[in-house]
């Protein structure tokens, strides 16, 4: 073990505490060592990193460099089929023995093959003729469905099934006879961009190639011949095999939580999805009029299930206002958690794989349906399959194994096998799921957990293999390996990656900290659909702010831009509370609420000093008269406390249980009537993160390090976004010019992360018990100085040291952000467009012409082919290569300079051949007339700088970002936004000034 720097004493003569704030992003990864004995702030910094997706389409780069794959693919397997094509002809007689591809181009005076498609059907065509249209077919062959599903509109694939049904109807409603009698009839026959109006499915060109050799046959023609048919239909539609593909993919499936010997099950398996089901139901809780929860009974979850498991061929749909209807409740009943307006959309369960049998087989496939949900084994192997299965010959394959007829391996095999709700796998076995489901028969058995238990599987459960644990993190990906967990998302994979440096460099420098608090990003933290959620609600609540925020405008004669954000928010909450205060029922004025800020008051419902909760669920508008008589309590403590003049309990609880308006979760904090006994768990509850990656990544930090003191309990906290934003704006860590945190500059998630380290539930406490201090019923008569004299001095007193605060600002200063800079080359070699090549204008840069235009597009960074008819632009930059040549003059006197040598992802070939030549880029010049750099210049290295590398030239520290073309010269940006940059030319550098690499420090 690396023995640590200064790692027992600080400079307070007193055993270190080393708290390590991670502030870990999609991006970025804020850290900060925090010494909380000796109040010291020993690490600051911020790493930054390219996020792995296309900046324009915010696709995953891997997913598009798969995409640009598998366009590849397809042109190559479609050349390879036309070649078989091409020599099926040739072994037929159709065409000559030297024809090459060219010789089915369309030339002056020919038919294009989409009118011969069509003619073939009224005349003999001639072999050349014949061939170009069997030619055409083969090299657009139509859509090959692969078990997608039609009703999906959320992918192009759904898109394409629907047009091409609805263009199957068109040509029967029309008369047409084939497909390319009916494009030869529409004014274009090629989609457009976004449309699909041309699609057509495989199989009916295959039916018109049968049909156009049928009438050819019938006209005569002598290469027609039936043998010929069947040879030219298999070339057509061959397809390469899918089996050994499959199997490698299910070799990737990962082991049973419970039983590591045995493969998971499939998500949209039948036990499955009844043992998820099970559980959903288990998590309902109803809220009763007494204020009292209650759970589904045996007798209500059953009949649930038996709505969700129908096997009726219907939409097996129930939700939550279907359920209200089942139970019975009454108006003042609700469901915990769910929204009054959400009851009538939102479902109890999605039994997805279920659902997509029954819409397959329909209202026809009834009896097998019953059969499936007879025979469950059976069922779970038919899904099975689904999962498997890439292609309709492998599901076919391994329904044919199943005790099923042809007709219902026929039925089955219109299963949308691609769609998502067939793909995927579970964490556990089937034979994990047997057993669980078998514990849900007891009518005592009513949650996930209690059947765990019940089974025993509970305590089989696999927490993550037994590591051996060092001062080191190993790399994610091989903890997951070595865990038996499984994530592929490559923003998270790069993030963690990144976090390992940060945490890894820290161990180096400090040793392993005491503690780790992590905050993660929501990027990370939360699946899409929840971050697409948080967008959308994110979206709502804007619209919302400036249809409020010119509401008030109008009201004081203003501008929107004029209205606080404080205002706003009291409007809003004025309008969900009937424009009354809550706890005493008095009216609110509205010319007042917008004009003295001194008449009303928002007020936590639950005391933040006992809760933490700083939601918008636990805020009320008050009057200010009510906010000083309630002060630190409840509603209920408040209104039962016999204080003369308090508001009555019992009327209170009625108002609240009939609005409408105001969430269930805003209900139960303004009744609840025990608080005492439960805000341990509210704290706990605001402070700690308890969503799935965070508590992934503490177990992942958790596996790997040896913590000292391992006895501690929890060495790692996974905190709350909202703790710490509360905490940096009352420490008046909100370092942007505004006052607001500037996202722009890199430096915050530094601070952040410093807050982070900070932050703890005996610290929220403590800030919350201070600033009781500063209520606004003990400032009110002090004057605004005073009033912040005094907060000011209350905000000392909760901070982990006293200047805390103030050295966090004078830290801040000094980090200098450090970049990810990836030493390889990645990225495309050229641009994807080929132009033509036109020659050389009078600068000496390549000209290019795109096809279909008649402008020249001067290329200065580009290669012309060899044969010097096509050019292509090169790609990304790898690096700039600056070559030092003490020989250069300026003005007749020996100052020395450099050269610029640009290197490119396109030249690395040649780099490692040894072919490649060191050019001078040079301003007004094309990259093919560079010249060389001199040979004598070559003996010494070059420096080597990467994009995103920082470089000091001159004392003036800037950020590398690329290489203009058209001046060659470098470019910078600052480390900050504040920062204005002023770089010196590389024309300017002199043998006297170097630039420096600055590729030292902490990572």
């Amino acid at each position: 073990m690396v023995e640590a720097k200064n790692r027992d004493v600080g400079r307070l003569g007193k055993p270190r505490h080393l708290v390590l704030g991670m502030d870990p992003g999609a991006a970025s990864c804020g850290f900060a060592l925090l010494d909380t004995e000796n109040h010291e702030i020993l690490v600051m910094g911020t790493r930054l990193f390219k996020e792995p997706i296309d900046s324009k389409t915010k696709q995953s780069l891997a997913a598009v460099r798969r995409g640009f794959r598998s366009a590849r693919r397809n042109i190559d397997r479609t050349q390879d089929r036309l070649k078989h094509c091409l020599a099926c002809f040739k072994e037929y007689g159709l065409v000559p023995g030297d024809a090459t591809k060219e010789y089915f181009h369309t030339v002056k005076g020919d038919n294009p093959p989409l009118m011969l498609r069509k003619e073939g059907l009224e005349r003999l065509l001639t072999n050349r003729e014949w061939a170009m249209v069997l030619y055409s077919l083969c090299k657009r062959r139509g859509y090959i469905p692969h078990g997608e599903s039609a009703k999906d509109k959320s992918n192009d694939s759904g898109k394409v099934l629907s047009a091409i049904a609805a263009n199957r109807a068109k040509l029967e409603a029309e008369g047409y006879e084939t497909v390319g009698a009916w494009l030869a009839s529409r004014p274009y026959s090629r989609n457009t961009t976004d449309r699909y109006d041309n699609c057509v499915a495989h199989e009916m060109l295959v039916e018109e190639a049968r049909i156009l050799f049928a009438r050819q046959r019938s006209y005569g023609a002598t290469c027609a011949s039936s043998e010929f048919e069947e040879r030219y239909i298999e070339i057509f539609n061959w397809q390469r095999s899918r089996d050994e593909f499959d199997a490698r993919v299910y070799g990737l499936v990962g082991s049973c939580v419970y039983f590591p010997e045995e493969k998971r099950a499939a998500r949209c398996s039948l036990t499955s999805e009844l043992v998820s089901a099970y559980g959903a139901l288990g998590n309902i809780v109803i809220m009763q009029e007494d204020g009292n929860t209650r759970r589904l009974t045996s007798v209500e979850r059953d009949a649930c299930m038996k709505k969700l498991f129908a096997a009726n061929g219907g939409s097996c749909m129930l939700k939550f206002g279907a359920l209200r209807k089942m139970l019975d409740l009454g108006a003042r009943e609700y469901f915990k958690g769910v929204a009054a307006d959400e009851e009538k959309n939102r479902q109890v369960f999605e039994p997805k794989g279920w659902r997509a049998l029954c819409a397959t087989l329909g209202k026809d496939g009834v009896a097998l349906l019953k059969k499936l949900r007879a025979d469950r084994d059976l069922a779970d192997a038919v899904m099975e399959a689904a999962a498997y299965a890439t292609s309709s010959d492998s599901l076919q394959k391994r329904l044919e194994l199943l005790d099923l007829s042809e007709g219902e391996v026929e039925a089955l095999l219109e299963l949308p096998y691609a769609s998502k709700p067939l793909n995927g796998y579970g964490n556990r076995s089937k034979k994990a799921l047997d057993i669980l489901l078998g514990c849900f028969e007891d009518s005592g058995v009513l949650s996930l957990s209690d059947a765990e238990a019940a089974s025993g599987l509970g305590a089989m459960r696999i927490t993550g293999a037994q590591l051996e644990r060092s001062d080191r993190l190993m790399p994610y990906e091989e903890w997951m390996e070595q865990t038996g967990r499984a994530n592929n998302n490559p923003v998270v994979l790069r993030a963690m990656a990144q976090m390992r440096k940060v945490v890894n460099a820290v161990c180096r420098e400090w040793g392993v900290p005491n503690e780790i608090h992590v905050e993660l990003d929501k990027e990370l933290r939360l699946p899409k659909k929840a971050r697409d959620a948080i967008i959308k609600s994110d979206k709502r609540n804007e619209k919302e702010r400036k249809r409020v925020a010119g509401q008030i405008a109008d009201l004081l004669l203003c501008s929107p831009d004029a209205v606080s954000g404080k205002q706003i928010e009291k409007y809003r909450l004025w309008e969900e509370q009937g424009n009354h205060d809550l706890y005493t029922d008095a009216p609110i004025r509205e010319d007042r609420l917008v004009s003295d800020d001194t008449y009303t008051q928002i007020d936590h419902i639950l005391p933040f000093s006992r809760t933490g909760d700083n939601s918008r669920h636990n805020k009320v508008l008050v009057l200010a008269e009510s906010n000083q008589l309630k002060r630190e309590m409840t509603p209920y403590e408040w209104m039962t406390s016999g204080k003369p003049g308090v508001p009555s309990w019992d009327d209170f609880k009625r108002r609240i249980e009939e609005n409408r308006k105001i969430s269930h979760r805003k209900k139960e904090f303004l009744l609840e009537q025990d608080l005492d006994a439960r805000s341990a768990e509210f704290l706990q509850r605001n402070i700690t993160d308890t969503a799935y990656m965070s508590r992934e990544v503490c177990a992942y930090l958790s596996d790997c390090l040896l913590f000292p003191d391992d006895g501690k309990k929890v060495h790692v906290v996974p905190t709350m976004g909202r703790a710490t934003a509360w905490l940096r704006r009352r420490w008046g860590l909100n370092l942007g010019v505004t006052g607001e945190k500037d996202r722009e500059d890199d430096r915050h998630h530094a601070v952040d992360a410093c807050v982070i380290a900070a932050c703890n539930r005996s610290l929220i406490a403590k800030t919350s018990k201070v600033m009781e201090k500063t209520h606004w019923s003990v400032t009110r008569t002090m004057t605004p100085d005073e009033r912040r004299a005094m907060r000011m001095d209350a905000l000392r007193e909760t901070m982990p040291w006293e200047s805390f605060a103030d050295d966090v600002r004078a830290t801040w200063k000094s980090v200098v952000p450090t970049r990810y800079v990836p030493r390889r080359a990645g990225g495309e070699l050229f641009e994807q467009t080929t132009y033509s090549y036109v020659g050389k204008n009078k600068e000496g840069k390549d000209l290019a012409r795109k096809k279909g235009h008649e402008k020249d597009i001067v290329a200065g960074n580009a290669v012309v082919s060899e044969d010097g008819k096509s050019l292509r632009k090169v790609g990304r930059m790898l690096c700039l290569r600056l070559w030092y040549d003490p020989e250069i003059k300026k003005k007749g006197v020996v100052v020395g300079g450099w050269y610029a040598d640009p290197v490119y992802k396109a030249d690395v070939p040649a780099l490692k051949d040894g072919s490649y030549v060191p050019r001078i880029a040079k301003s007004g010049c094309g990259r093919s007339a560079w010249t060389p750099v001199p040979n004598r210049v070559l003996e010494t290295p070059p420096i080597e700088i990467y994009p995103g590398d920082l470089v000091e030239i001159d004392g003036v520290i800037g950020r590398f970002t690329g290489f203009h073309m058209n001046n060659a010269n470098w470019e910078f940006e600052g480390l900050t936004i504040e920062e204005s940059l002023s770089m010196p030319t590389i024309g300017s550098l002199t043998g006297a000034t170097s630039p420096k690499v600055k590729r030292t420090g902490l990572i």
